[in-house]
């Protein structure tokens, strides 16, 4: 029996709901995610860089695409691109979603995808190796080691926080996340750990308006969600101003 995909099923169930029309699966790797779209009534479009991986040739239009150079498609072509764990792979982020926000649609969005490195085995994690979860090879090895292989490893740990400052400065204003899973091993770590990360968040709101600084509360609600220290991945949605 296959095991699920709750990623995909979770990016497909966000969008499904919503009024059909024209999407891109960016960095689509077997296809499965743009099929099971195109099967809802979706018009759907596929590009990557590897064509081999591709299952749904003759079914989906396929695009070779190379995330170094500008993306084959016209302005404002797609109502929608998924862009699913491509992010963490790539060194030229703002490039990339300058060009995916170039090919969407005003009002289009973009569903993006990638490891969730603040839930609390992640944090746990980089308190005693320095390395989160999904990222623990370091790059200069594992290139040495897998020279072929490189284009599939992890090399840059996204926060929600910073994801949402890219997005906006290219025109996406994030509305929403999920995730695709709870982890419900880190029940009991949360639960112990819940009053003192409620603690410090409080305190570094509380000194931060005295010195008249940044307002943490926002942030804060989304940083100490169930769903942000329990969730396995990450799943934005950002709409095209």
């Amino acid at each position: 029996m296959a095991k699920q995909n709750h990623l995909l099923e979770k990016i497909v169930s966000v969008i499904a709901g919503q009024k059909k029309g024209k999407v891109l699966d960016m960095g689509c790797g077997d296809g499965k995610t743009g099929k099971r779209l195109l099967d809802l009534g979706f018009d759907v479009e596929a590009c990557d860089m590897d064509s081999e991986r591709f299952e749904f040739k003759g079914i989906i239009p396929f695009t070779a695409g190379n995330l170094d150079h500008p993306l084959p498609y016209a302005d404002g072509t797609f109502d929608y691109v998924i862009f699913m764990e491509v992010i963490e792979h790539i060194y030229n982020p703002g490039f990339v979603i300058s060009e995916i926000s170039r090919i969407l649609r005003p009002g289009g969005q973009i569903l993006l995808s990638t490891p969730n490195i603040l839930n609390i085995a992640s944090r746990f994690r980089f308190l005693l190796e320095g390395s989160f979860d999904f990222f623990r090879e370091p790059t200069l090895d594992y290139a040495k080691c897998f020279p072929v292989a490189l284009q599939n490893m992890h090399v840059v740990p996204w926060r929600y926080q910073e994801l949402e400052y890219l997005l906006y400065q290219y025109d996406l204003v994030t509305h929403d996340f999920h995730i695709d899973q709870k982890k419900v091993n880190l029940y009991l770590p949360l639960l112990l750990m819940r009053p003192f990360l409620w603690l410090q968040a409080k305190t570094k709101e509380w000194n931060a308006k005295k010195k008249g600084s940044v307002d943490f509360a926002r942030m804060n609600k989304i940083l100490l969600s169930d769903d942000m220290l329990l969730g396995k991945h990450l799943i934005m949605r950002a709409v095209k101003a």
